[in-house]
């Protein structure tokens, strides 16, 4: 792990504005599943600040809200966009992992961003998605630093954001719910780990990116994108499914890749 505080240790410079991408190929993809159509334009809005150029892909479960995107794409800066429609199964998790699998070759970085409520406390859930968005697209600055890091630190793979601090604070013994969340899904992620990593078990416990939105390099977790897995559909399963223990193997991906990973924390 690498937090802010490493910054001085490892000698990392915060001034990236004049960092170039030497590679002409697009080496980043961004990658949106919109369910809530409402919050695309935020996350639009933010994403047209990338200083690097970059292909978007977007998922989405309707034609009607297929529609409505592409017309929001008008203004868009990406170098590309595709959207696409999917089954509505497997929340962000699915449409992300089947909508990159046969391009995530062709990209050294990739970010995910969804269209995040949490219908049963809004609350809660509009100022915990400005807090994601903030420290992973929130402004030029912020990617910059993100990609500068990626560039300069071979073994960085993954960077996400540290958990919400008010998610946190409601919930009393945070730490051992999130023994818990991995506790029941233990098993799925065994499942999971073991068709990658022959003989692989679960056996130490790793945090995890609260809200399933990250930036990382497609080669720390290049194998989620060939392992055939099946998902659920849609009814508001709140855990115990293959995308619930999907998000909670980023880091074990990582680091069984020779990777590790770098959290995020940027009050706003």
């Amino acid at each position: 792990m690498i937090n802010t505080f490493s910054k001085s240790i490892l000698n990392i410079s915060f001034q990236t504005k004049n960092l170039t991408l030497k590679n002409n190929n697009i080496i980043i993809a961004i990658q949106i599943h919109v369910y809530y159509e409402d919050l695309l334009l935020e996350i639009i809005n933010k994403i047209n600040l990338i200083p690097f150029k970059y292909d978007l892909f977007i998922s989405t479960i309707s034609i009607e809200k297929k529609t409505f995107i592409e017309r929001c794409l008008i203004n868009s800066t990406a170098n590309l966009y595709e959207v696409e429609i999917f089954e509505n199964k497997g929340r962000d998790v699915f449409p992300f992992i089947k909508q990159m699998k046969r391009r995530f070759q062709k990209y050294k970085y990739i970010c995910h961003i969804h269209t995040k409520k949490s219908v049963h406390k809004l609350f809660l859930g509009t100022y915990w998605r400005e807090y994601i968005y903030e420290n992973l697209i929130g402004n030029k600055e912020i990617i910059s630093e993100i990609i500068y890091d990626f560039e300069k630190i071979e073994k960085l793979g993954f960077i996400f954001p540290e958990a919400y601090y008010d998610l946190i604070k409601g919930i009393k013994d945070f730490e051992n719910t999130n023994l818990a969340l991995h506790f029941h899904n233990k098993n799925d992620m065994n499942y999971i780990l073991k068709r990658i990593f022959r003989g692989f078990k679960v056996d130490e416990k790793l945090i995890f990116p609260v809200g399933n939105m990250f930036w990382a390099k497609t080669k720390a977790i290049y194998q989620i994108f060939k392992v055939k897995l099946k998902y659920p559909k849609e009814s508001n399963q709140d855990n115990k499914t293959i995308m619930h223990a999907i998000e909670r193997i980023w880091l074990y991906l990582v680091k069984l890749n020779g990777y590790y990973y770098k959290t995020m924390f940027k009050h706003y």
